[in-house]
């Protein structure tokens, strides 16, 4: 891992320390997802699963509301609950091991049950899968069953309406980026000239419709245009999560996000503007991951918000 500070105290480590001397936390896991610290007292990463904060006892918001991941300039990663949504239904995850990172970002599908158990199963099954093997169809077949067998554990209401989420998966290997995704969760490729390039394709009825014939305006007109084709969870079909790979020929950076954003930015071009400005104004991953994440919630933030950045170059340093 590559954070140079303990996530939870922000006390210097010593290199190669598994726990903070400071505050006593396991450093193992420096670079997963950190809580906010309490908006009462302070208190970092004190807010129980509850809500409530563990030194001051009051209610602080759930710690998924909000939550960073910070690998420098190698990688960030933000979600975010919104302004509407009363719990946040988007996991992510990001591992940085030299400059390999691997990163998942999962959407709830809200009109399932407990799409937050979803994602977060989706995340992190995907996620430890690509520790171990670096091959994004196999994480998310993985990912798939996690979300699966949620029906036979836990309430009883999930069999009657399945947990589900969609799902987008990268792996940057040098100048290699392999993505794979089931869903409507997005990858774009920023050069650093130029507009953005989407490279994942929709799995929703505005795509399916627009690959028939449909006027692609008219498509997006529909009220069906954003229902999802494809998902993960017990009652999804068989197919096979779609996979792409390119090799870096510029600099730019790789973007997953869920449609939290690129809701508000549905042409590529605008898309990159905005995260290019972001980039430009933050001088830090993580500060234009959090402009990305304040851009989309002044914008009405309708939904859950989340969006991890990562630098390519085919540069040799």
């Amino acid at each position: 891992m590559t954070m140079t500070d303990c996530a939870s105290c922000a006390d210097e480590r010593a290199a190669g320390a598994a726990f903070c001397e400071a505050c006593g936390r396991s450093l193992a896991a420096a670079s997963a997802p950190v809580a906010e610290p309490c908006p009462n007292c302070g208190y970092p990463g004190g807010v129980g699963a509850d809500g409530y904060c563990e030194r001051c006892g009051m209610l602080a918001g759930r710690p998924r509301d909000h939550l960073e991941s910070d690998c420098g300039d190698i990688a960030a990663a933000v979600t975010d609950r919104g302004r509407r949504h009363h719990r946040n239904e988007d996991a992510m995850w990001l591992a940085v091991r030299g400059t390999d990172v691997d990163v998942v970002v999962s959407d709830g599908v809200s009109a399932s049950f407990d799409p937050d158990v979803a994602s977060e199963a989706a995340a992190n099954t995907a996620g430890a899968h690509l520790g171990v093997e670096p091959d994004v169809s196999k994480a998310i077949l993985a990912a798939k069953d996690a979300v699966a067998e949620l029906v036979n554990g836990g309430d009883p209401r999930r069999a009657a309406s399945n947990p589900a989420c969609t799902i987008v998966v990268a792996t940057v290997r040098g100048t290699e980026i392999n993505i794979g995704w089931v869903g409507d969760s997005r990858a774009y490729w920023l050069p650093a000239e130029g507009p953005a390039e989407q490279l994942t394709e929709d799995d929703s009825w505005a795509t399916h419709a627009i690959a028939m014939g449909t006027d692609p305006e008219a498509a997006m007109r529909d009220p069906k245009a954003h229902a999802i084709t494809a998902w993960l969870g017990a009652d999804a079909g068989p197919s096979m999560p779609r996979t792409g790979a390119f090799t870096v020929i510029g600099p730019g950076h790789l973007i997953l996000c869920s449609d939290g954003l690129w809701n508000y930015l549905t042409d590529p071009a605008d898309f990159g503007a905005v995260v290019r400005e972001r980039l430009r104004e933050g001088g830090t991953l993580i500060d234009a991951a959090r402009g990305l994440i304040d851009f989309a919630n002044a914008a009405g933030g309708a939904d859950n918000i989340t969006v991890a950045l990562v630098p390519v170059s085919n540069i040799k340093e």
